[in-house]
């Protein structure tokens, strides 16, 4: 029972400095060792940078810029319209069609930039390995004191 109460407890911490609910520059310094050392860290980079492996494939356009916002509900039209003042006071020219976010930008975003999707997934067989390994030895040193 003591053993299911640290696993969840590690995994929770885990799961909290991976990148997934807090990014790694927002991390204090001197818990940013455990997001290196995080079970969670290399699969979830891996399956971001599988997700978004398309570098031409543009996954915002001009006219969803104000979805996540409260201009999501503003009609279509005057979205454009404010797209179109938004490109004048730019300098640059934003219509609904226009490429805004791409992929290298949401991996920037999430700050995943350091490592290919296959070291992510070659560093997690790693870890598997490495606890099939303390596991062995966990069994073997403790069930040698139990034998008669």
């Amino acid at each position: 029972m003591l053993g299911y109460t640290v696993v969840v407890a590690i995994l929770a911490y885990f799961l909290l400095f991976s990148g997934f609910f807090i990014s790694r520059d927002r991390i204090p310094r001197y818990w940013l060792w455990f997001h290196y050392i995080s079970l969670v860290k290399y699969p979830y980079e891996a399956v971001l940078q599988n997700e978004f492996d398309d570098p031409i494939k543009y996954f915002v356009k001009g006219i969803q810029i104000s979805d996540q916002s409260l201009l999501g509900a503003v009609p279509t039209l005057m979205k454009g319209e404010l797209l179109k003042t938004m490109s004048k006071t730019l300098g640059m020219n934003i219509t609904g069609s226009t490429c805004v976010t791409t992929r290298t930008d949401i991996l920037k975003q999430h700050r995943i930039t350091d490592i290919s999707k296959w070291n992510c997934l070659w560093i997690t067989i790693a870890w598997v390995f490495f606890f099939r390994i303390l596991f062995y030895f966990t069994l073997f040193l403790g069930s040698k004191n139990k034998r008669s």
